[in-house]
């Protein structure tokens, strides 16, 4: 980089700029392992999924469901998206809408929702209802 009075240039390069990852607000993140602090939310919300994929799926009730993947939304608030195996190796996703800053909402059952689809794989990709 010179300087010409007060003005810097930069020198011209043959490398092509390097692309930059667009971000959308509201946009849906990358599928990715379930963290510590995704496990946390999910627990907050644990017994509402459980019983809605239980009836939902006819999963029985000794089966342990537990996330394997997540992809996540912020909107007013944030979604959660977990893909949850089930026991016929099939793969649920349930949505959690968390609102870190409105305590009495957490843990109810109106802020969970499962979909209808069953997803075939733990590499296919989530669906986001």
């Amino acid at each position: 980089m010179s300087s010409h009075a007060g003005h810097e240039t930069t020198k011209a390069t043959d490398e092509a700029p390097k692309p930059t990852p667009q971000i959308l607000c509201g946009g849906i993140a990358s599928v990715r392992p379930v963290n510590e602090d995704d496990l946390k939310v999910w627990d907050l919300y644990k017994d509402h999924s459980e019983k809605k994929l239980q009836e939902q799926f006819h999963v029985p009730k000794t089966y342990q469901l537990k996330p394997t993947q997540v992809s996540t939304q912020v909107v007013a608030g944030q979604n959660y998206f977990f893909k949850v195996q089930l026991p016929d190796k099939k793969y649920a996703t349930v949505r959690v809408y968390h609102v870190p800053w409105q305590k009495d909402t957490h843990g109810k059952a109106e802020q969970v929702a499962i979909s209808e689809k069953l997803l075939d794989c733990p590499a296919e990709k989530l669906d986001h209802f």
